[in-house]
């Protein structure tokens, strides 16, 4: 019986021992910078936590001031109470309708415009410019509520399409112009071949540009929802005459004193505030990958 000998090659030396990584040692600062996170983000999600707590709270407990933060018994029925009896159903549609038309209108107009004065010199494109950065100072939805309020009325959009379309007035004008910075740090290389091709303006904007605008435009979505959802003076006024135009926000407010009951009905008050969020944390869940570069490239190109 013969036994192999592997031999190691002549001129082939053995590998040298890897040695192993270092461990970084824990410095103190940083061990006190993650506890002061840690900290303000419990302290941020605390008013939220009691808020769910409170919403499945009996009302005597939520008045008592040594009724403890947990429910005493887990009363679920005020979401049910808040969607039905409270009609909160219809507001939430309501909000859900002006949010979309915002959003959509949003993202069309919003995107011409910037791609149209990142591309494109036009004469009088100062004094446009001019007038945008102008009215963000006046404020539309502050300072010219009424008077817009007063011309939808005459013009018969004292409806949801009336609301969307004030609320699309004075967000627009900011996106416009974080779409115009980031466009102008995209390449015109595509562009420039779309044109040799024969493509138009509008075909090299919807073909080319358009889906190159993805993270500013998830970034534009996200704010814009945000701030039309929120939003709560435009359709206070206009639901001032007509109650079924109120959206949840201006329901929620005015669900605050309860005539019936002779108080407030805190949980169910905060029932509906906690479905008025739900719609939010999906939005910004779904396009968190895009909202942050977006926001970056957007304020910083240009």
């Amino acid at each position: 019986m013969s036994t192999d000998v592997i031999t190691e090659p002549a001129g082939r030396t053995a590998a040298p021992p890897v040695a192993a990584p270092r461990r970084r040692p824990v410095r103190p600062l940083t061990v006190l910078v993650h506890v002061i996170l840690v900290a303000a983000a419990l302290i941020m999600l605390s008013p939220l936590v009691f808020g769910l707590f409170a919403s499945v709270s009996p009302l005597d407990q939520i008045l008592s001031r040594n009724g403890g933060i947990l429910p005493r018994v887990w009363e679920w029925g005020t979401y049910l109470h808040a969607w039905t009896t409270a009609n909160f159903s219809r507001y939430f549609v309501n909000s859900l309708i002006v949010t979309a038309v915002v959003v959509m209108l949003d993202t069309l107009v919003s995107s011409m415009t910037g791609y149209v004065l990142a591309r494109r010199s036009l004469r009088g494109q100062r004094l446009v410019e001019g007038l945008y950065v102008g009215t963000l100072f006046v404020g539309l939805t502050t300072a010219t509520l009424y008077p817009q309020y007063v011309i939808a009325q005459a013009l018969g959009l004292d409806n949801l399409l009336g609301i969307a379309l004030v609320q699309l007035a004075g967000i627009m004008l900011v996106h416009i112009f974080l779409i115009k910075a980031f466009v102008q740090g995209l390449g015109t290389e595509m562009e420039d071949a779309a044109r040799v091709d024969g493509c138009g303006l509008f075909g090299t904007y919807w073909r080319i540009a358009f889906p190159m605008m993805r993270p500013i435009l998830a970034t534009t979505v996200i704010l814009g929802f945000q701030a039309s959802w929120n939003n709560y003076q435009v359709p206070l006024v206009f639901s001032l005459a007509e109650p079924d135009l109120r959206t949840l926000v201006v329901g929620v407010s005015a669900l605050q004193y309860d005539a019936a009951e002779g108080m407030t009905p805190y949980n169910t008050v905060l029932a509906g505030a906690n479905m008025a969020l739900v719609p939010i944390v999906v939005i910004f869940i779904v396009l968190q990958r895009h909202f942050v570069r977006g926001w970056t490239d957007g304020s910083v190109k240009g």
